[in-house]
């Protein structure tokens, strides 16, 4: 049997209200969607292959089971920025070594968070 061979991934958040949802997570990002194919269907390409995806518009949403989580180069920059915008991330985690990271919620009960990679690159 030949082996698959996975070239990306989608992660899908349920979200209500379509504003109010593109709102939270655009400011989350950073940016707006790379597509909105439907009217609640919105798409981020996070990195090369990796998509957000966040239905919106959604009734009786069940939080998701996983946290999602963003990389980002600077934990305590992106905390301090998150906060600014009016996010409430907990306090930032520290794994040494390996990884510092905070949590926070989006306004349907969503597990996300951002983290810092702390681990040493290994060279060639």
């Amino acid at each position: 049997m030949s082996e698959m061979n996975v070239r990306g991934l989608t992660i899908a958040v349920h979200a209500g209200n379509r504003d109010e949802a593109l709102a939270f997570y655009c400011a989350l990002i950073g940016r707006d969607p790379d597509f909105g194919p439907d009217p609640d269907f919105y798409e981020w390409e996070i990195s090369p292959g990796a998509w957000l995806q966040l239905a919106t518009g959604r009734t009786d949403i069940k939080p998701s089971s996983f946290r999602l989580r963003l990389a980002v180069e600077d934990i305590e920059a992106a905390v301090g920025m998150l906060r600014a915008k009016g996010f409430e991330p907990g306090d930032i985690k520290r794994l040494p070594g390996l990884a510092a990271f905070a949590n926070l919620t989006d306004p349907w009960g969503n597990p996300l968070g951002v983290y810092q990679d702390l681990g040493v690159a290994a060279g060639p």
